[in-house]
């Protein structure tokens, strides 16, 4: 019932919160800060951010753990309960998708910030030049940390996006999307093929997703 549903997700939300936590900094000790042969203090051994402020790189770090992990009690309420009251008042709006989207928002604007930006954009301009390998530009810019830590918030954001999509068609015309939906959190694309695939076995025909055959030409273009 809607009563278990809740106890699922708030037990849910308080484990993948957990990865939020900074791990505890150690306490400098003696041996850490005595001075090295030569009256050199051993730097070595300080931990690293302590008595620094949170920078930037810190904030994508925090970014990308939000939208990792905080899209997966969604998917949980969508297979698990997809007719739910719960699942319902939570994933009905698009208001999930639009705040996990103004973190990666977050991210990107700080990525483009900090050094190799540029150079990021140059190889993002080998990616689409017909005359050289896609595949190699690709792995050039997956050398780039805070190039991953756009792309995958950016990929986990529009495949809830899609799995939303998939949920909605699937409560608003009685298909079983649990399948799909696990699919589409693990692999993407896969997922929307097994969903248009049941809607076909089904019979229901395939999802409009928004599309109505049916609706003027004008109306479509508004």
């Amino acid at each position: 019932g809607t009563m278990s549903v809740a106890i699922i997700l708030s037990a849910f939300t308080v484990y993948t919160a957990t990865a939020f936590v900074p791990n505890p900094i150690r306490p400098i000790s003696e041996d850490m800060i005595r001075p090295k042969a030569g009256g050199r203090f051993n730097k070595d051994f300080i931990p690293k951010g302590v008595g620094m402020s949170l920078a930037g790189q810190d904030i994508i770090e925090a970014g990308v753990s939000f939208d990792t992990f905080a899209p997966q009690f969604l998917w949980l309420s969508m297979i698990v309960a997809p007719e739910s009251s719960v699942t319902k008042k939570i994933m009905g709006p698009i208001v999930p998708i639009l705040a996990l989207s103004l973190v990666h928002l977050g991210i990107v604007v700080l990525a483009a910030s900090q050094k190799g930006a540029v150079d990021q954009i140059l190889i993002f301009g080998e990616v689409f030049d017909p005359s050289l390998s896609q595949l190699t530009g690709m792995q050039k810019l997956f050398q780039f940390p805070n190039f991953v830590a756009e792309e995958w918030p950016h990929v986990l954001i529009w495949d809830l996006f899609v799995g939303r999509a998939v949920w909605l068609d699937g409560v608003q015309r009685g298909i079983d999307t649990r399948l799909s939906l696990s699919f589409c959190n693990f692999i993407g694309p896969p997922g929307l093929l097994i969903y248009a695939a049941t809607c076909l076995i089904t019979g229901k025909g395939l999802p409009a997703m928004g599309y109505s055959p049916d609706s003027p030409d004008d109306e479509i273009e508004q």
